[in-house]
């Protein structure tokens, strides 16, 4: 069979569909680093840039289309502009546009999970093989597809969030799967979803994944902490170390600012506060306010979540969490908050998501986050996103995970990328569509084509 891969990226698609045995005809990647990059490794498809400004006509003939389309916002009033809204340029529309001339038999697309009720309004709906409710912009997306004034008529069309750790690939990664068949050709009569496996207890260093045992020393310097991340990452590795073993590390973000922090937060905001008033209480880690310029006072003494408005009703319950929480532990927390002083903002706040395991790093997997230090168990990788300084972070080999390793998660092993590692491949390892998943759905969807 003949298939188109849109939004290629580095080629989940097609490591897929070839493997299946059907050949790619045409592929559109606008990213000049992933062009290079596909073309090295798939020498005989012909690859495009921007796929608004690709000829339509001039695509070969196919019959399945492949989409791991970025999701853009938009809902039915986007859509009552259509296809005329040149602007927006919306990329699910481009899609649309390809189907109005060549009508695929099938199609396969990938989003992240958010789009199931991205939109809001959510309802429930009667389609089979699918979740049961979807929200405005889902519900756009199928009323397209099912629209019988297409050329060959109508799709029916299915839907599913799955990940590869359901299919015994240590990675948490919940994507939604839409696939649609040209009702005139039979529909989805007869397919299924692949069957999640029933699979023992995930654990990366128990047999569950490979890792790399030499890897070239100009990519290891990148996967190594830097000096900000190590002495962050010493801190609360003395933390979870130290801490009382009798007493539990809470699963809520620990917030180090609010330990000792006695500003006013529940009748009034600091915002909305006198000098006078802010004088009398304590700011980040209990030091005393001091100063005469509410702005200054603001910047120095507080944490920078706490001068901005509104206080959302988390933010309220975190500050008192950790409030109490310091309250129980004062005097283990006033001996060690001194060691975050010189940890940046971000890196002063922690997320332990390690409940019943041992107090340890060494055995976990960590990431630097934008929120805080993410500890998660070593049962399997959280989500490989497009931050590269996100990219896991393993205690045990004193590193990141490399460009290989990164592609065996998303089982696109083997897969030619050098020498952009450092930059191209890394970012669009966390954007990519997970290989093995594709192939299962495939396989069934397809299983019928001689």
């Amino acid at each position: 069979m003949n298939y188109i891969d849109l939004f290629a990226g580095l080629g989940g698609f097609h490591l897929a569909l070839e493997k299946l045995g059907h050949k790619c005809v045409f592929a559109s990647e606008i990213n000049t680093y992933l062009q290079s990059l596909y073309i090295k490794n798939f020498p005989d498809t012909w690859v495009d840039g921007d796929i608004t400004k690709t000829k339509l006509e001039e695509i070969p003939s196919h019959s399945l289309l492949c989409a791991g389309f970025p999701c853009q916002p938009f809902s039915v009033a986007g859509l009552k502009k259509g296809f005329k809204d040149e602007k927006k340029g919306n990329l699910f529309f481009e899609i649309m546009k390809v189907i109005k001339v060549h009508s695929p038999e099938y199609l396969i697309l990938e989003n992240v999970q958010g789009l199931l009720h991205h939109g809001g309004n959510v309802k429930r709906n009667n389609l089979k093989n699918s979740n049961n409710s979807e929200g405005e912009t889902l519900r756009t997306i199928r009323k397209l597809l099912e629209d019988d004034n297409l050329p060959q008529g109508g799709y029916e069309i299915a839907y599913n969030i799955l990940s590869p750790d359901e299919f015994g690939i240590p990675q948490h990664r919940k994507r939604i799967f839409i696939v649609a068949r040209l009702r005139s050709k039979g529909g989805l009569k007869g397919f299924k979803w692949p069957k999640k496996e029933e699979i023992p207890e995930l654990n990366i260093f128990n047999g569950n994944f490979y890792f790399d045992k030499n890897i070239d020393s100009d990519e290891l310097k990148i996967l190594q902490l830097n000096k900000k991340e190590q002495l962050a990452f010493d801190a609360w590795n003395y933390f979870v170390n130290s801490f009382p073993k009798n007493k539990k590390i809470p699963s809520f973000p620990l917030w180090s600012h609010e330990w000792g922090a006695t500003y006013p937060f529940e009748s009034k905001i600091p915002l909305d506060c006198t000098i006078t008033e802010l004088l009398e209480t304590k700011g980040s880690f209990g030091k005393k306010i001091q100063g005469d310029n509410k702005k200054e006072i603001l910047l120095e003494y507080l944490p920078k979540y706490a001068y901005t408005a509104p206080f959302s009703d988390w933010k309220f319950k975190n500050i008192q969490k950790n409030r109490e929480f310091y309250l129980e532990n004062k005097g283990f927390l006033d001996s060690f908050k001194k060691k975050l002083y010189n940890v940046e903002f971000s890196w002063q706040k922690l997320e332990w998501s390690c409940q019943n395991t041992k107090y340890s790093l060494s055995d976990k997997i960590i990431q630097f986050r934008q929120s805080g230090v993410r500890v998660k168990r070593n049962h399997r990788f959280p989500t490989l996103t497009t931050a590269s300084a996100q990219v896991p972070y393993v205690p045990k080999l004193k590193r990141r995970l490399s460009c290989d390793e990164m592609g065996r998660l998303q089982s696109m092993g083997g897969l030619k990328y050098k020498p952009l590692f450092n930059k191209g491949a890394r970012k669009a390892y966390g954007n990519a569509v997970n290989t093995h998943v594709v192939y299962l759905i495939a396989k069934n969807l397809l299983k019928k084509i001689k």
